[in-house]
């Protein structure tokens, strides 16, 4: 097995990236009620989209060519890649505020759903709900339903899922374009029938592979 790296500026035009929960549970045939509990490995799955041209040598001209060659590559999902929500690659409060010096997070430990992060503007909204962070080879999401407002002093803790995978150090956290390790769900995804001369749209899917780091 083999890891690549998604490149920066191969772009897909639609994007699904949507984290999948772990659940168990069983409906009483009786009453009807439902019992549900949750289960230790969920996952991240992923279908990006591309138009892509045959006849370029840079930019959407030339990503029909440079997909085929990463299809071969990725071998139906035997090889892994690493690659972000492309819709988020960095979280929208670096939008709204300048950093007071260096935004490093808290060391956390392996399980754990909070992190504390400090260096931010006080009372700014640094962190939304939907922003990623990584650093333990896996994409984690903010959760909650309001901001993440720093205190006095430019710090706050942020709740997130899934669980970390493993302990991140002091300033470890990666911030832009986080990534997991994913494979490709379909032996078939290098399909590309196409009119010569017009545009081929790729739709691939993926699913993360939760049996080592990015």
């Amino acid at each position: 097995m083999a890891d690549f790296e998604w490149p920066v500026d191969l772009v897909p035009y639609r994007v699904a990236f949507y984290l999948q929960p772990h659940v168990g549970g069983q409906e009483s045939p009786i009453t009807r009620t439902r019992k549900v509990y949750g289960l230790s490995a969920p996952r991240w799955l992923a279908r990006l989209t591309f138009r892509a041209g045959d006849d370029g040598v840079r930019g959407q001209s030339a990503f029909a060519p440079r997909l085929d060659a990463l299809i071969a590559d990725l071998e139906g999902g035997l090889n892994r890649i690493a690659f972000w929500d492309f819709r988020r690659p960095r979280p929208r409060g670096d939008q709204r505020e300048q950093a007071v010096g260096s935004i490093t997070n808290g060391a956390t430990l392996e399980g754990a759903t909070t992190m504390a992060w400090t260096g931010h503007v006080a009372h700014t909204a640094a962190w939304m709900p939907g922003d990623y962070f990584g650093g333990d080879g896996r994409v984690h999401m903010v959760t909650g339903l309001t901001p993440y407002r720093t205190d006095g002093t430019g710090a706050v803790t942020i709740s997130f899922k899934p669980p970390l995978a493993t302990d991140i150090g002091e300033g470890a956290a990666i911030r832009i374009r986080p990534t997991s390790l994913f494979q490709l769900v379909s032996e078939d995804a290098g399909q590309n029938d196409t009119a010569v001369g017009e545009d081929t749209e790729y739709t691939l899917d993926f699913v993360e592979d939760l049996n080592g780091d990015a």
